[in-house]
């Protein structure tokens, strides 16, 4: 029986619009949009600026969350309010009295704070400049302000005019009622320029601006003179000012727990100086540092949260609530004791990520051992300890032999379980004091602290050989060894650079005699070599 064109007709139709419809969800499904978080930044300078040195941070987040999109938004202080208010911003990074004042009004939290990087010094602190022409003769001290005129940023600014503001006031200076203020808004470029053309007698600007803007040719710093120029130990920008934390990165209250956490991790597993961090000019981040010397600056001029006085006394309260307040006791003390056993289980919780983030930042994910970071750290405490007692301390880099081969030939599983292998061995090598650290791929760093003298120091480097050669024996044709290059403090360098420069060249020498063999720096390499150690098979 034949069926009805009709039939056909009606069939035909359905299956179009199943396959329609199938088209349509495949397309929605490919076309789901990735999350954007916006983040917004306090633009200090031009807002140009601001977006070309951060948005490179944005991006190396976006590559550490899968399925998220990271986007800078540089604003004023007050268009942080604005945004906030509407709830536009996941994530903020701006100063320390702005962070304070929106963790009261907004509820935002932070996750990290800035480690900025100057001629080699870490910087975790930032503080406020105040200045003038260098030929005005009439202004060399803090009293000199009075009846001056003083370009500064806004009162909002922590850093260019709150922290001026309060030492001149600790000084006897009232800036309303001596000075003449010129609030020119963002950037801070211009009270510098307001200065120089001679609109104002004195500016104020946070620390860095000014060797940011001789930098970039904009200004000659001979041309200004600091007033109350402060000395401050292993800070590199001049200032006037006591120093405060740097900027924080908070996270506001509707951003998941999870997606605060995988941020703040990212950022503190960032490698130092990476390409992001150089946009930005910083050098890394570290966990959050506290803000209460901001806050007693905040508390002295009564600056929101801490505007409020208290007129009504404890006593007064009692006297007057009393059964009120002895029912509230009560219902407080009942809540507490459910409360307890949660709280103290929450703060456990907390205190155990806080110190599994520390871990990550610091050792190699692989073979957990040291990272460069804490190598760093610990090379300069040996530096320290050396200098203060004559001790001699060793660098010493290693390079593995025949890793690549057993790499290509069994694959990357198996070379992961050859390094973590190497690693056990060299940590049992080596002394108690002394330090492996991970330098990168098949490379590994020891210190050795305060060895008696050279022999003893061949000893170890033999003792470093040998475990190498026992980290991998499957009986083939394939044999794993290691080229080392040895630099010593002091004889040979006295500064952690010039040590690893040393080493690395020694290392050099080693792999190019073929391997398996330790190198001691000498400033004749290649040509001479003073101390070689082979291990023979």
């Amino acid at each position: 029986m034949k069926t009805p064109p009709l039939a056909h007709l009606r069939r035909g139709w359905l299956a179009g619009l199943l396959a329609l419809l199938c088209i349509a969800a495949a397309g929605a499904l490919q076309a789901a949009p990735e999350r954007e978080y916006r983040v917004g930044i306090t633009s200090f300078r031009d807002k140009s600026v601001t977006l070309r040195e951060w948005q490179p941070t944005m991006d190396y987040l976006s590559s550490r969350l899968p399925g998220s999109r990271f986007v800078a938004a540089p604003m004023s202080l007050n268009e942080f309010q604005i945004a906030l208010g509407r709830q536009e911003l996941d994530f903020v990074l701006t100063n320390p009295q702005h962070y304070i004042l929106m963790e009261a009004l907004y509820g935002v939290s932070r996750l990290a704070t800035l480690v900025k990087r100057e001629n080699g010094i870490h910087v975790s602190q930032f503080g406020g400049v105040i200045f003038t022409r260098s030929e005005r003769t009439d202004i060399h001290r803090l009293e000199d302000l009075r009846g001056k005129r003083v370009a500064a940023v806004d009162r909002s600014s922590f850093a260019a005019f709150l922290l001026q503001f309060d030492i001149l006031k600790q000084n006897g200076i009232d800036l309303d009622r001596d000075s003449q203020l010129l609030f020119l808004g963002f950037p801070q470029d211009l009270c510098v320029t307001a200065v120089l053309d001679g609109k104002a007698d004195i500016g104020f600007v946070r620390t860095g601006v000014l060797e940011s803007m001789a930098a970039e040719g904009k200004i000659e710093l001979a041309r200004l003179r600091i007033i109350n120029p402060l000395n401050t130990p292993g800070f590199p920008y001049l200032v006037s000012t006591e120093l405060y934390p740097e900027w924080p990165l908070a996270s506001t209250p509707h951003v998941p727990i999870d997606i605060a956490n995988q941020v703040a991790a990212a950022l503190l597993l960032m490698p130092p100086d990476s390409p992001a961090a150089r946009a930005a000019r910083y050098h890394q981040w570290s966990t959050p540092m506290e803000y209460q010397r901001v806050q007693n600056v905040m508390r002295r001029h009564r600056i929101f949260p801490y505007d409020k006085t208290e007129d009504i006394t404890l006593t007064q309260i009692l006297r007057q609530y009393t059964l009120p307040v002895v029912a509230a006791l009560l219902l407080v003390t009942g809540a507490l004791a459910i409360l307890y056993v949660r709280a103290h289980r929450l703060n456990v919780e907390l205190k155990r990520s806080r110190q599994q983030l520390t871990a990550m930042a610091h050792h190699d994910a692989l073979t957990g051992l040291p990272n460069r970071q804490l190598l760093d750290d610990r090379l300069t405490q040996a530096l320290a300890q050396a200098r203060r007692n004559g001790w001699r301390v060793a660098v010493c880099l290693a390079d593995l032999d025949g890793f690549k081969p057993i790499n290509d030939r069994f694959g990357h599983h198996t070379g992961d379980e050859v390094l973590q292998e190497v690693a056990r061995q060299l940590s049992g090598a080596l002394r108690v004091g002394d330090t492996v650290a991970r330098w990168g791929g098949d490379e590994f760093v020891l210190l050795i602290n305060g060895f008696d003298d050279l022999p003893q120091l061949e000893d170890i480097m033999e003792r470093v050989l040998a475990a190498i050669a026992c980290s991998y024996r499957k009986g083939d044709d394939l044999h794993l060894s290691a080229s080392i290059g040895v630099s010593i403090y002091p004889g040979d360098a006295s500064d952690k650079l010039s040590l690893f420069q040393h080493a690395d060249k020694a290392m050099y020498h080693a792999k190019q005699r073929g391997g398996n063999r330790c190198m001691f720096y000498s400033p004749d390499l290649p040509a001479h070599c003073p101390a070689v150690i082979h291990r023979q098979e």
